[in-house]
């Protein structure tokens, strides 16, 4: 099996909280893994370290075979890694149709300027082209002249991975993609980052306290509690993990 991310003794130390510590961490090509752990637990931090936000204080992670430490956040895009955020980022006052191809514009070397004065006017024209074979593929086109802020919280949400995908990711790192949602549009997005896996080749690590989804969508898990890593494995072994049940799901109570 390829791999795609690997993390070995990642640290991060802010001050003095060490965020995560000594955190051992793969993703294999095709896989959908999963991150879980408490509030708190340095989930989100291991995401920043890894699209370049943090820069660990020590240890190394590497992409496709090659670290990627100290490179910058664009950088990391550029090469194949795209993410969504727990509180959605989109261009609020922006349509559906704007934020998406600000998203295929990172992927060419024009800068701002020459966009602007349309100096390429066929590549202008060939990258609306791939968003809007981008948003049908997504059922999302019917929403293309919307401002993003006008649209339903589940359909936002959509929309954010969609500008995720744009970008053509190899992996692709979902924080908390459930979060703020109803039973039914849980149900719909399990679905719905399954079919993007399929339908585009991507891997994808995740972040995740909905464990229904987390249990259903998932080859891998690992948790981790106050920066360490204390389970791996199925869902059924983190399920049946005693040090899982004390620290994250909760003690059962006896009959």
């Amino acid at each position: 099996m390829e791999n795609i991310l690997k993390l070995t003794d990642m640290s991060i130390q802010f001050g003095g909280l060490r965020a995560i510590d000594s955190l051992n961490l793969e993703v294999d090509k095709g896989e959908i893994v999963a991150i879980i752990g408490p509030n708190g637990a340095g989930k989100t931090t291991a995401f920043n370290c890894i699209t370049g936000i943090y820069t660990p204080t020590s240890g190394n992670i590497e992409y496709l075979g090659k670290s990627i430490i100290h490179k910058e956040p664009e950088e990391i895009t550029k090469s194949g890694i795209a993410r969504t955020f727990q509180n959605i980022r989109l261009f609020k006052n922006l349509t559906v149709f704007e934020n998406v191809l600000i998203a295929v514009h990172l992927r060419y070397r024009d800068n701002i300027f020459t966009s602007a004065l349309r100096i390429n006017y066929k590549q202008e024209l060939a990258m609306r082209e791939e968003v809007k074979i981008l948003l049908e593929s997504q059922d999302l086109y019917k929403y293309k002249n919307d401002i993003a802020s006008s649209l339903p919280y589940g359909i936002q949400r959509r929309l954010e991975i969609a500008r995720a995908l744009a970008t053509k990711p190899t992996l692709l790192l979902l924080d908390e993609p459930a979060a703020g949602m109803n039973p039914q549009e849980t149900e719909d997005l399990t679905k719905y980052i399954k079919s993007i896996r399929n339908k585009f080749g991507l891997t994808i690590l995740l972040i995740e306290h909905h464990m229904d989804l987390v249990m259903d969508i998932s080859e891998r898990i690992y948790v981790i509690d106050f920066g360490k890593l204390i389970a791996k494995g199925s869902p059924d072994e983190i399920q049946n993990n005693p040090k899982v049940i004390e620290a994250y799901l909760g003690v059962k109570e006896n009959a």
